[in-house]
């Protein structure tokens, strides 16, 4: 579907109802999914799979309009009947969209044409089977291969021109006996070598034995665990960017304060929308802000909060090109209002190797997911869930499995990473940005 004409026909369309503004986003993604459960391979193609959303302003209310098909007819409609019970509006019109912004790359051309030759996807996922089971330690594998292309365009009323990209996304995954995992995933192509090798690898790194807190003496304990660039990903997302938020400064929730310190000096954070193959990489984020590069912490102090359009006008500032269509529950991207959202994560790596990490610990753990993280403590951080991958580290080895549903890790993400003592000096890509493993403390339940 041609996205720029469409819009065309949607700017001519509206025009009859004499907006002051329009905002319109529009997506179409074409997608191949490869599933792996033990040694069953399905794949599914789907094409042409359609979303956009409207925010319209008249008078001093603006309306919101979500949508699933290129009609013309019932997006009219929607407008008419969003704008009847409209809430005010906190400015007066959108972002004009710089006819010189240029994106940076996120299209794949190698990505692009997997999508039209699923026998080398459905061969890779043969290999990536074959290869595991030959380690003769499978006892369930489950995995995905995923390709998709997406073409997104973000216009406004007075925009001269869109902002437009095509972006390719590639991911692959392996799950072994319910115990670990391993992933590729990013906007370019990886070595296809290493997707065979996924389950293998995860199949051969499994400890043979589980443990639990009590035979390892950490039962009540503060100890020091590895975090995996998973889990810190997470974690920040989820839990250290709610005060990074402009919006929740101003509703007086942050705990952060501009110019403290707020983590570990070690760490420096920032988020990039104009990183080469992001996931968020595009011109302009969701309300035609041009993206941009946003040094948020810098040797553990805090240098910035991040704007959208909205927040930006109360405090009197610039956006930083944080507005974005973000869910929180249940909704897809196009019914989710635009949100203050950190874009892809990237921590500056350390000076210490992870094995000397691993090696400088005698008794901890190296965590990579907990089980149930979503319902972590928004407001003050704290959390208390369970173990569900990771390792159990003893003399410095990465010793044991941690006994299912026998470990709980509790602690608070904001004295977490104030309190990171070792950063690695190698990074991971995990498709929404690039960190370094770190080592910190947490407390076993």
């Amino acid at each position: 579907m041609d996205l720029i004409k469409f819009s065309e026909q949607v700017k001519k369309s509206i025009k009859k109802l004499a907006l002051h503004d329009y905002e319109l986003f529009l997506t179409v993604h074409r997608t191949l999914d490869t599933r792996i459960e033990n040694k069953e391979i399905t794949m599914e193609l789907n094409e042409d799979i359609f979303s956009g959303c409207l925010r319209v302003l008249k008078g001093d209310k603006i309306g919101y309009v979500p949508f699933t098909e290129p009609n013309l007819s019932l997006i009219e409609l929607g407008v008419t009947t969003a704008l009847v019970k409209a809430p005010p509006a906190s400015f007066t019109n959108f972002a004009v969209i710089s006819a010189s912004q240029e994106p940076s790359p996120a299209f794949d051309p190698e990505v692009a044409r997997l999508i039209d030759t699923p026998a080398k996807i459905q061969q890779l996922a043969q290999d990536l089977i074959r290869r595991a089971y030959a380690t003769n330690r499978i006892e369930t594998i489950e995995g995905t291969i995923r390709t998709d292309i997406e073409s997104r365009l973000l216009t406004t009323l007075n925009s001269t021109r869109p902002a437009y990209a095509e972006r390719t996304l590639f991911s692959a995954y392996a799950e072994v006996n319910n115990k670990d995992f391993d992933f590729v995933a990013g906007r370019k192509m990886p070595q296809l070598e290493l997707i065979p090798e996924l389950g293998a690898a995860v199949a051969r790194s499994l400890p043979e034995k589980e443990t639990s807190p009590a035979a390892e003496g950490m039962k009540g304990k503060t100890v020091p665990v590895i975090l995996h660039p998973v889990f810190t990903e997470d974690m920040i997302r989820r839990l250290i960017a709610e005060h990074l938020y402009a919006s929740t400064v101003q509703e007086k929730m942050s705990r952060y304060s501009l110019g403290a310190q707020v983590m570990s000096r070690l760490i420096t954070l920032w988020d990039d929308a104009t990183f080469p193959f992001g996931n968020t990489t595009f011109p302009v984020d969701d309300e035609g802000t041009p993206a941009r590069k946003n040094l948020i912490i810098e040797n553990g102090f805090l240098k910035m909060f991040l704007y959208d359009r909205t927040t930006a006008l109360r405090d009197k500032v610039e956006s930083t090109g944080n507005g974005r269509r973000r869910p929180v529950l249940i909704e897809d991207e196009h019914e989710a209002p635009v949100r203050c959202t950190i874009n892809d994560i990237f921590i500056a790596p350390g000076q210490t190797p992870l094995a000397d990490m691993i090696k400088g610990i005698e008794q901890g753990i190296y965590i990579k997911i907990l089980l149930g993280f979503h319902t972590a403590n928004r407001t003050t951080g704290d959390f208390a869930n369970t173990l569900y991958f990771g390792r159990i580290i003893r003399n410095g080895e990465l010793a044991s499995l941690p006994e299912p549903g026998r470990w709980s890790i509790k602690g608070n993400a904001l004295s977490a990473l104030k309190t990171v003592s070792v950063v690695s000096a190698e990074t991971l890509s995990v498709g929404s940005g690039v960190l370094p493993w770190i080592q910190t403390e947490l407390t076993v339940g």
